[in-house]
């Protein structure tokens, strides 16, 4: 098998991506994120981690600010949803690890 390896440039570039998602309670918001397939509420992503809205919003924020993830007002409520759909890769890779255990 004769593969490129991947040039440092894209490795920097998303290694800050990886290093910010690779949180257990990241993974969960943006498997659930995943899982519904549309933006959610802060209160609904709440619910499905189980945390408070201040540790729910300092992690969407993190993600947000990373590009992670995408806001938009809908009336009282922001809806958060996946912006840069590559990082569900991560959630693959996890499923098969778990898979292969």
């Amino acid at each position: 098998m004769n593969r490129l390896l991947i040039d440092m440039e894209t490795l920097e570039r998303v290694a800050p991506i990886i290093r910010n998602v690779a949180h257990p309670l990241r993974l969960r918001i943006l498997d659930y994120l995943d899982r519904e397939g549309e933006p959610k509420s802060v209160s609904d992503i709440m619910d499905a981690a189980c945390v408070g809205q201040a540790i729910a919003s300092q992690q969407l924020r993190i993600m947000k600010d990373q590009g992670v993830l995408s806001s938009k007002r809908e009336g009282n409520f922001v809806l958060y949803g996946i912006a840069d759909q590559s990082v569900l890769l991560l959630l693959d890779c996890i499923r098969h690890h778990e898979a292969h255990k």
